[in-house]
């Protein structure tokens, strides 16, 4: 049995959180051959229940951290984990006690996804960029789109920051700038996610080591909620089946494309 850790907020419209990512697992596990022998099995860990639409968040209850960490000492002791794929945290002494709990029940070659939800699809913050610094740390992989790579980097970094709207400087540099500041904080990879930018093709950058992967899709006429927390999963799903960061994040990026023109039909 291969067992992925899902620790993320509930989100009541069914949209985005752990029931986005319960179903993009399953979905990303049928079409892999690994798991034609063998299941997968997904335990959550709640960090927040909150109260959304498709148009607004309205509430949000944060679970306290003792509880959280509470919840992954006994996921991990149902059996060992094989990846850990992380989304909403809600608040900055949930980021430490998720770090200290994975520290604690979770080996170090275990690879650790991290989508750094600081607002929800329905426009709601919830939480600070700075808050997430002990999760960038441990995270094998960090997938923000472009405006949370903008926020996360110079709050992250001992490196002076160039500003995102500063003549003469190409995107691509840009991006090159914010991951080396993610990394700087420990993150091994990053994946700054062009979704959320402008022209006809919608452009993902990976970064690991020296490496730079661009993958290049059509931009989509419509989008869907919950497509940071697809993503994120189907790659740490990838990652499960021993795939390099490249070869994972080429294959997830695929499988969301698809399950976005769904949408677009």
């Amino acid at each position: 049995m291969t067992t992925l850790l899902i620790i993320a907020g509930t989100d009541s419209s069914g949209g985005a959180g752990l029931t986005r990512d319960v179903a993009a697992a399953t979905a990303m596990a049928q079409l892999l051959p690994q798991f034609a022998q063998r299941s997968l099995s997904l335990r959550p860990v709640v960090t927040a229940v909150t109260v959304q639409t498709d148009a607004a968040l309205e509430e949000i209850h944060p679970t306290r951290p003792e509880v959280i960490q509470s919840q992954i000492r006994a996921a991990a002791a149902t059996g060992p984990i094989s990846a850990v794929k992380i989304g909403m945290v809600g608040s900055a002494m949930a980021a430490e006690s998720i770090a200290k709990a994975l520290a604690l029940s979770v080996p170090d070659t275990c690879p650790v996804v991290l989508d750094p939800v600081l607002r929800s699809s329905s426009g709601g913050r919830l939480m600070q960029a700075s808050d997430l610094k002990p999760l960038i740390t441990r995270a094998n992989l960090i997938t923000p789109n472009v405006q949370e790579a903008a926020q996360l980097a110079p709050c992250l970094s001992d490196r002076q920051p160039d500003s995102p709207d500063t003549p003469g400087i190409a995107s691509q540099t840009r991006r090159l700038q914010q991951a080396r500041q993610l990394q700087d904080a420990g993150a091994d990879a990053v994946l700054i996610k062009g979704g959320h930018g402008g022209g006809a093709m919608s452009v993902d950058h990976l970064f690991f080591g020296d490496a730079h992967i661009r993958y290049e899709r059509p931009r989509l006429p419509r989008g869907r909620r919950g497509t940071g927390c697809t993503l994120a999963t189907a790659i740490a799903v990838q990652l499960m089946t021993g795939r390099g960061f490249d070869q994972a994040c080429a294959n997830a990026g695929d499988y969301v494309h698809e399950w976005l023109k769904e949408a677009a039909i």
